[in-house]
């Protein structure tokens, strides 16, 4: 029976969501941040030249999206079925849903795996990236002097994996308004796992990502994905992004195995005035996974703020140390996750949380978080809405199946800010509802809807600022997507529209209609793509996902009477050299001149462009 549904699945073409760009724009619709698009955009593109072997346990436990219930389905498929034949096969897995899948196939690999390959460094494999783009209008800063260097960003990257075994890479990033050679960005890393006890050895830029993030974790987060519980799923010690120029660490980390169920990790920086140390001691043992992370931290001049009316409560010092404890446990389909944490003040701040997963359609999910308005971290990225510092909110989650095939993703999010925070002098309160539903139309067409509706307080702009008044807004949005794929082509239709509403100012409203097309054939792929857009103001914006290369992510925000346009082709000449560029143009009907001040350009229009090369040996 297994090799009947194997051979089904493999004749039936892999949905849009399986191509890099799709998986980062699903996430992206959550989070707009482009940095953290871009270090998304970034691992899930590296894995994809480097796919990892899906039969290897011990590797693919780092991997996107691998909670630990997925991973012991996955270990218990192995030990049951025997290694995978195929990466299609994970949708026979309990826990693996469409969209998942659809990720690790692509950057996963089936094969044979005995764990007794010899190493011979010849066989990794070099990575080439180099790029130029910029912008075709000259902004201001660049007319008057103001800016040091030219508007041209470039950057080379170099990669050397070896089964992701041994990692180095090589970084050099010049952006807009640098001069060639002076503060431009410059990295590198050097990695080794799997060395007898030594599970994974880092000297360089590097990152930490323990717990659910509430005592240190740097670099990418994850995205909240819509009907996905809050959970994060620390990787340890892990190297940084090429491309991320802030939130890093540099020095060295370990990690090593006491014995079989201890692990710990030890890690020093400095980075920025900053020095970091501290470890993390992790205990593995059937279904429980518990750790502690101490880390302590000397800024070599004391943290210093403006004094202004949201950031009383900000930390203030020379010195700082964070402890916590975080643990995970599974019985059956129900996972409990949590953290609790503490900073040298005593004040605490925690997360608990719990998901049900009765099978690969339906899945359940609450969490509860608490963060002292006083608990200083520099380093936390647990979920939030605001920062974790004053807060306090629960979250309900599901993804569910209804009658007549159709998918259901729903997210709740209630949240009270005890302290004050920037645009809201005052406690305040609020609330985040997403819900999606979607079917799939015979083979080739998938049509979703979805509705969101953010809750909250903020000042009332344009009174005498002394007073501090506050006011309720609501920001809603619908948005429809049509998807239809016709062999070659993958065509997306999306239409949105948004309103503002607040209690003292006119509302804002705005609707966005957009058209895109992608055709892959062979060694090429060209996608292209057009949004017309009527934005009333900025409270009612709309941010457009578009395909994007390698370490040059970008995220449109889009407000006003216009039009934007892109197009990105793709040319893979052979199996080692791959050539990409990208156009856009974002053309608006009602101003003369885009941006302002020093990034002003003039008429109507900006127009930017990037080329990659990549090679690959």
């Amino acid at each position: 029976m297994r090799w009947w549904l194997i051979i089904i699945m493999t004749l039936i073409p892999l949905s849009a969501m399986a191509q890099v760009d799709d998986a980062i724009e699903q996430w992206m619709q959550e989070d707009v941040s482009e940095d953290n698009a871009a270090a998304a955009a970034d691992m899930i593109m590296q894995l994809s030249v480097d796919p990892v072997n899906i039969n290897d346990t011990a590797a693919v436990r780092d991997l996107p999206l691998m909670t630990p219930f997925r991973y012991r389905a996955l270990c218990n498929y192995i030990i049951l079925y025997g290694q995978l034949m195929s990466t299609k096969e994970l949708a026979l897995i309990p826990g693996f849903d469409s969209m998942t899948v659809a990720l690790l196939t692509t950057i996963t690999k089936a094969e044979p795996y005995d764990g007794r390959a010899k190493f011979c460094w010849w066989q990794g494999r070099h990575n080439i990236v180099t790029g130029v783009g910029g912008t075709i209008e000259q902004a201001a800063g660049y007319r008057d002097g103001r800016y040091e260097g030219d508007n041209l960003r470039a950057m080379l990257c170099y990669n050397y994996n070896y089964r992701n075994k041994v990692s180095v890479r090589l970084v050099a990033d010049k952006d807009p308004g640098e001069a060639w050679g002076k503060k431009n960005f410059y990295g590198y890393h050097l990695m080794i796992s799997d060395i007898g006890r030594l599970e994974k050895f880092i000297v360089g830029r590097y990152g930490l990502q323990f717990g659910q993030g509430l005592t240190m974790w740097t670099g990418f987060k994850p995205f909240n994905i819509m009907g996905a519980t809050p959970e994060r799923f620390g990787t340890g010690v892990r190297p940084a992004s090429a491309i991320y120029e802030t939130d890093y660490l540099e020095g060295a980390a370990a990690t090593v195995s006491l014995w079989r169920n201890m692990h710990l990790s030890a890690f020093a920086s400095k980075v920025q005035g900053e020095a970091l140390a501290g470890g993390h001691i992790e205990w593995r043992s059937g279904n429980l996974v518990t750790g502690v992370t101490v880390a302590a931290m000397r800024f070599d001049d004391s943290l210093e703020f403006r004094d202004y009316v949201y950031n009383q409560t900000r930390f203030r010092g020379q010195r700082l140390l964070n402890g916590g404890v975080d643990a995970t446990w599974q019985w059956r389909r129900l996972t409990l996750y949590g953290e609790a944490s503490v900073d040298d003040e005593w004040h605490p701040a925690a997360l608990l949380g719990a998901t049900l997963t009765p099978s690969s359609f339906n899945r359940f999910g609450v969490s509860y978080r608490y963060y002292h308005p006083l608990y200083h971290n520099i380093h936390a990225q647990s979920y939030s809405i605001g920062t974790t510092q004053g807060e306090q909110g629960v979250s309900f989650d599901a993804a569910t199946q209804l009658p007549w095939s159709i998918n259901m993703l729903a997210s709740v999010d209630l949240h009270c800010f005890e302290s004050l925070r920037y645009g809201s002098y005052s406690p305040s309160s609020g609330a985040w509802l997403r819900l999606q539903v979607s079917r799939q139309i015979g083979h080739c067409m998938q049509l979703a809807i979805r509705y969101t509706d953010r809750l909250k307080e903020r000042n009332i702009p344009n009174i005498d600022s002394t007073l501090y008044l506050g006011e309720q807004t609501a920001r809603r949005q619908l948005q429809g997507e049509l998807r239809t794929s016709l062999g070659a082509w993958l065509l997306i239709t999306r239409a949105m529209y948004a309103r503002f509403d607040s209690e003292n100012v006119d509302a804002q409203k705005g609707w966005l209609v957009s058209q895109a097309a992608r055709y892959s054939k062979n060694a090429l792929q060209i996608t292209t793509g057009v949004a017309l857009f009527n934005v009333d103001g900025y409270y009612a914006r709309f941010y457009l996902s578009e395909s994007c290369l390698q370490y040059a992510w970008s995220i449109p925000m889009l407000y006003g009477r216009g039009l934007r346009a892109h197009m990105v082709v793709r040319w893979n000449i052979n199996e080692n050299f791959s050539l990409a560029a990208k156009y856009g143009i974002t053309r608006y009907y009602d101003r003369d001149s885009v941006g302002s001040g020093v990034d002003e350009t003039e008429g109507p229009a900006r127009q930017t462009w990037f080329v990659q090369l990549r090679l690959k040996l």
